[in-house]
């Protein structure tokens, strides 16, 4: 049962203390008494739980909550792999049980894997070449799924009702997605401006070189809040297995995954830098990479948690964004570590100056390894990186954090608390929300106009409403519940594309 600040040993044995400092509370299991309050009640809005009392002695009364008796076996309806909308099955084609029901449905002795629906099209597209147990496997067609999802079905286990259907191949290549992310802020929530005042000392840092010294812009130059993240597989490139060349490229038609989400951006000063470096998008994508990686060190969070913008041309910020649909609060909780001393981009920043695996003292490489800025999944297979430039735009970027007057203020708030003895705890009254105003004093206005920027914030709205996965111009949509495109036509497109030349550039 769900006992709140008490421990569920102090009620069943009636010796124990009710504040037992041994035993943890579901207070300190859900992580502090904010989130317990808040799951409690989205919980007891569904009518999942009922609340009971009990008396644990002479006029000792405790509320409890239990599960309802009309939900029968909760685990089963609990996917503990995936709680995404939508999943395919990869079908083996060539099982025997396979081969008498064809494409129409599923066996389940024929199913390889299951995988989630924002993977499945960067795998298991059609024409793609997958190894299963050391055998080599090739998609021929897949499912068409639905043009919205509810995303409350990902919670259920049996959820995987579409398949990707293969057959066993011998072909001595293998396959990479193409794909685009298209990313666009549609509500702002916080920003850090950057005063022209507050910049009449330029960056100094001895690590730049002496040429390398424009002014800092100023302006809005941090922000967080809602976003829509579009994915798009546009088509694929065949790779040898011998050197890895590639040897062609073809397209194909799937439809995108579009959702809104948290996310934070900071500009990069694209104005200035992008003229004076010529791996400028480069480093932009690499300092992108080595915040995705420091921040676990931040928040609990890991590489499947939150994704960047991979973009290798034109890029203007670094951008962040929760990977679950509706925002999951690793955003909004990784925003509050850019504004004070050692924080996230100070880790990025060692991360970039020195390699755990020392990459950086192999020649003239600037791409890094799987040690520092390729530890994060990549859309683009890790290139288009380059770590001294990212280290440029990175301590130009602390610098101009350091100048603004939030920094400021929680640099004097960790003071102050300093000299209290208590670095652990802020000043009583002041909130450390990452506003770019002065520290807030508990007052009913300010209450709840941080608790409407909360809701705002949580994208509840986003969750309740369907996930848009496919698009009604996309063939088959109409037709049948399977592609139409074989593997088949797809080659004879692909023998029409030029072959890609290993130099560069088309033959």
């Amino acid at each position: 049962p769900l006992a709140g600040g008490i421990s569920v040993t102090s009620i069943l044995c009636k010796g124990v203390p009710q504040k037992d400092k041994s035993t943890l509370c579901d207070y300190d299991l859900f992580g502090s008494e904010e989130v317990y309050t808040e799951a409690l009640e989205n919980i007891l809005e569904r009518g999942q739980i009922r609340s009971e009392k009990i008396n644990r002695g002479t006029n000792v009364e405790c509320e409890i909550y239990s599960l309802h008796p009309s939900i029968q076996k909760p685990s089963l309806n609990i996917n503990l792999r995936s709680i995404e909308p939508i999943s395919y099955s990869i079908v083996d084609l060539s099982h025997p049980r396979q081969c008498e029901l064809g494409m129409n449905s599923i066996c389940d002795e024929a199913v390889l894997d299951h995988i989630p629906y924002s993977r499945v099209f960067y795998h298991c597209f059609p024409g793609a070449v997958i190894i299963h147990r050391g055998r080599r496997y090739k998609i021929h067609s897949m499912s068409s799924p639905p043009a919205f999802a509810n995303p409350t079905a990902g919670y259920r286990c049996n959820s995987c009702n579409l398949g990707a259907f293969a057959k066993p191949t011998n072909v001595q290549y293998s396959t990479n997605a193409l794909s685009i992310t298209l990313i666009t802020v549609v509500k702002q929530l916080q920003r850090v401006e950057l005063t022209s005042s507050s910049l009449n000392e330029n960056i100094n840092d001895k690590h730049l070189p002496a040429h390398f010294e424009p002014e800092l812009n100023s302006g809005c130059l941090a922000g967080n809040g809602v976003v829509t993240v579009k994915r798009t597989v546009h088509g694929y490139k065949k790779l040898s297995l011998v050197n890895r060349i590639e040897l062609s490229r073809s397209e194909i038609t799937l439809p995108p995954m579009e959702y809104d989400t948290n996310a934070l951006w900071i500009d990069t000063e694209a104005s200035v830098l992008a003229e004076l470096l010529p791996d400028y998008d480069k480093g932009v994508h690499a300092l992108s990479h080595s915040i995705v990686a420091v921040a676990p060190l931040f928040v609990p969070c890991n590489s499947s948690d939150i994704d960047c913008d991979h973009s290798h041309y034109g890029c203007t910020r670094v951008l962040l964004f929760d990977v679950r649909a509706g925002g999951a609060g690793t955003c909004a909780l990784l925003w509050r570590h850019f504004f004070h001393p050692d924080g996230v981009l100070k880790a990025a920043i060692d991360l970039l100056s020195e390699c755990p695996l020392e990459c950086d003292q192999v020649g003239h490489y600037k791409g890094g390894c799987p040690g520092c800025i390729q530890a994060v999944p990549c859309i683009n297979f890790q290139q288009d990186l380059s770590r001294s430039a990212g280290l440029l735009i990175a301590r130009r970027m602390l610098g101009r954090i350091e100048k603004t007057a939030l920094y400021q203020q929680n640099c004097e708030v960790i003071k102050q608390n300093s000299n209290a003895n208590s670095p652990d705890k802020m000043k009583a009254g002041a909130s450390y929300d990452g506003d770019n105003t002065s520290p807030s004093v508990s007052t009913p206005r300010n209450n709840l106009r941080q608790k409407k920027l909360d809701r705002a914030a949580d994208l509840v709205s986003a969750r309740k409403r369907n996930i848009v996965v496919g698009r009604e111009s996309w063939p088959t949509d109409h037709a049948s519940s399977r592609f139409n495109t074989a593997v088949e036509d797809i080659e004879n497109e692909a023998n029409e594309i030029e072959p890609f030349s290993p130099k560069g550039g088309f033959i």
